[in-house]
Formats: C-alpha cells, structure tokens, sequence
C-alpha cells in the first residue's frame, strides 16, 4: 500500500511543478489510476472491519436487515387506496 501511497504523493508534485499543459494530462490519466487503485484496496480492506458489528452486538442492537429497493417501496405501499368503488360496494 504504501508505494501506491507515494507514486500519488510523487505525481501531485509532478503536476503541480508542470509548467506545460502537454505534460498534465498523462500524469492526470496515471494520478487517477493511482488514486482508483489506492481507494479500491482501501475498500477491500475496510470491507470486513469488524469494529461496527462488535458495537452493535455490545450494545444489543441487531443488525440491518437489508431488503432490494423495490421490497421497500412495496413494504410502505397501502394495498388498496382507501376509495370505495362501485365493485367493492356492490353496485353494478
């Protein structure tokens, strides 16, 4: 990790001492893949950090139960709209 650490480092230093825009935009396309590397380990390696889970498990307090978006909107949706209707009351 740390070598990708300092390339950022290296080429922040580059870009901000370049004096020609034909140098910018070849250490901007390597500074992004850099920083893309730098971030995704970053996730990877926070991804199972157990700390939130043993907070919660101290505390007594379960787990989200995390539903697809669409179960959500339907969860929340009334299952008829409340309005009486000719057919619901009887009526031809």
């Amino acid at each position: 990790m740390r070598r990708v650490e300092d390339k950022i480092r290296r080429l922040s230093v580059q870009l901000l001492a370049a004096e020609e825009d034909e140098e910018l935009r070849p250490m901007m396309v390597e500074l992004r893949e850099a920083l893309h590397q730098h971030i995704e380990r970053l996730r990877a390696r926070f991804a199972g950090y157990p700390i939130l889970v043993e907070r919660r498990l101290r505390n007594e307090i379960p787990p989200p139960v995390i539903t697809a978006p669409q179960d959500a909107a339907n969860k929340n949706r009334p299952t008829s709209t409340g309005l009486k209707t000719s057919a619901s009351e009887g009526l031809p």
